[in-house]
C-alpha cells in the first residue's frame, strides 16, 4: 500500500511514483489534511499522482487512515484539493478493515466545495488562506461557471472576464495582495491564469490520441503563503533547494524603511502568491508529439529530447492548436513571469524543470532541471504549473 502523510514532500511523492512504475499497487492512503496546505506544488503533485495510480490498475482502492474512515474524517478529506481529487479518482474506497465505503456518499461530501466554485463563493471553496477551482471530467458541474459562459465545450470566458475572476481569487485569499500589486503587475498575474487555463483547456481535457478521458481533472489554486527569515529552515518547502534559493533571496531583497525616529528596519516577512494551474492530460511532450511526429512514444526520447520539446511549446508561434494565430500564449506567460520576478516549477511527464525570473541576464526560458542529479522522473501524467509570487519584496 502507498502511504503519503500531512507532511509529505515532493520528493517522497517521486519516489512513491517510481514505486508504482516498478509494482502497481491497488491500494492508497492518503491524510485527512496536508501540513501548512502542503508545500509548494505538493497538492498539485497528488493530484497527479492519484491520476496516475488510478489509471494503472483497475481495482485502484483509496483505503482511508482509521481518523479519516468516520463520517467527520471522510469529510474532511472530501474538503481538501488532494482529496477531493483522489475520491474522484479512485473506482473504490474501503475503511482500514477492508469494509467498502460508497465512492457515491464521498464525493457528495465535496459537493459544497464544489457548488461554492459554481456560485464564486471562492473563500468556501478550499481551507485556509487560498481558492480553488478544479473541473472533475465528465461531471454534471464540470463545466465552472467562472470558467465558461455556458455549461460545454467551446466557450471558456475572455480576457477581460479573467480579469474580473483573478480579482475575486486574490480577494478571496489575500485582500492586502490586490492593493499591493500595480496594474500592471495585477494584469501579468491574470494573464497567467489567463494563458495556462486556456492551454490546459484546450489540451488537456482528451488523451494524445484524441480519446475523452474517463476520468481527469483540470484546474487553478491561488494560495497566500508568507515566509519568514527565522522559521525559514523549518519550513516544508526547504525540502525543496531550488525554492528555497529563491526565497532565501527574495527575503534578502526586503525594502528598507525608516521609523518616524529615522531608525531602519527590514520586513521579516516575505508575502506570497501561489499560483498553480494543473491538469491531468497528456502533458506537454505527449501534446506536441500527437501534432507533430504521431506514433512517437515518449519513451523512445532522451530526455535532452523531452526538455526541448517542452521549450517549443513555450516558443513563439509554436503551437499545438489547430486554429491559426495560436502560439504566443505560452510566450506570453514567460514575459508575465519575469515581469512578475516570479519563480516557476513545471511538473509534466518524465521532467520537473524550475527557473527563477528575478535572476538577471538569462533568456526568457532557460529553465534548468528541479533535481541536479536525477533529471528523469517517474512519468507524471499532464502539466502541474507552480509559480510563486513575491508581493512584499523590494523592486
Amino acid at each position: 500500500m502507498i502511504s503519503f502523510k500531512n507532511a509529505t514532500t515532493l520528493t517522497e511523492i517521486e519516489d512513491a511514483s517510481a514505486r508504482l512504475d516498478q509494482r502497481p499497487d491497488a491500494f492508497l492512503r492518503l491524510p485527512t489534511s496536508l501540513k501548512n496546505g502542503g508545500g509548494v506544488g505538493v497538492p498539485a503533485s497528488l493530484m497527479q499522482f492519484a491520476a496516475k495510480w488510478s489509471r494503472r490498475q483497475e481495482q485502484a482502492t483509496l483505503r482511508l487512515y482509521p481518523a479519516s474512515a468516520t463520517e467527520s474524517g471522510l469529510n474532511e478529506l472530501a474538503q481538501e484539493p488532494h482529496g477531493m481529487t483522489a475520491l474522484y479518482f479512485a473506482p473504490l474506497i474501503e475503511s482500514p478493515s477492508g469494509d467498502r465505503v460508497s465512492t457515491k456518499g464521498g464525493l457528495e461530501l465535496a459537493l459544497p466545495r464544489i457548488m461554492a466554485m459554481q456560485t464564486g463563493d471562492y473563500a468556501e471553496t478550499m481551507h485556509g488562506r487560498g481558492a480553488l477551482l478544479t473541473c472533475f471530467g465528465g461531471a454534471k458541474n464540470e463545466f465552472l461557471h467562472p470558467f465558461y459562459s455556458q455549461p460545454k465545450e467551446g466557450f471558456l470566458r475572455g480576457r477581460e472576464e479573467f480579469l474580473w475572476l483573478t480579482e475575486q481569487l486574490i480577494r478571496a485569499c489575500a485582500p492586502q495582495a490586490k492593493r499591493k500589486l500595480t496594474e500592471r503587475h495585477f494584469t501579468a498575474v491574470s494573464n497567467l491564469v489567463y494563458e495556462l487555463f486556456r492551454n490546459t483547456d484546450e489540451h488537456a481535457r482528451k488523451d494524445q490520441f484524441g480519446q475523452k478521458y474517463r476520468r481527469n481533472v483540470r484546474g487553478i489554486l491561488v494560495k497566500f503563503i508568507s515566509y519568514n527569515a527565522t522559521s525559514f529552515a523549518d519550513d516544508i518547502s526547504s525540502h525543496d533547494s531550488s525554492l528555497s534559493f529563491f526565497i532565501l533571496k527574495s527575503l534578502a531583497n526586503q525594502t528598507q524603511h525608516k521609523d518616524r525616529e529615522g531608525n531602519v528596519h527590514s520586513t521579516t516577512n516575505l508575502a506570497c502568491l501561489e499560483l498553480t494551474v494543473f491538469d491531468t492530460g497528456p502533458g506537454l511532450a505527449n501534446r506536441w508529439l500527437s501534432k507533430h511526429n504521431p506514433g512517437t512514444e515518449l519513451d523512445s526520447l532522451s530526455i535532452d529530447e523531452e526538455v526541448a520539446l517542452v521549450e517549443n511549446c513555450f516558443k513563439e508561434h509554436a503551437t499545438t492548436k489547430e486554429n491559426d494565430g495560436s502560439g504566443a500564449g505560452l510566450s506570453l506567460v514567460l514575459n508575465s513571469l519575469s515581469l512578475l520576478n516570479a519563480y516557476l516549477r513545471l511538473r509534466t511527464g518524465r521532467i520537473c524543470l524550475v527557473q527563477d525570473f528575478s535572476a538577471p541576464g538569462i533568456s526568457p526560458f532557460a529553465p534548468r532541471h528541479w533535481l541536479k542529479d536525477s533529471h528523469k522522473l517517474p512519468y507524471a501524467p499532464g502539466a502541474a504549473y507552480s509559480i510563486v509570487i513575491p508581493i512584499s519584496r523590494g523592486k
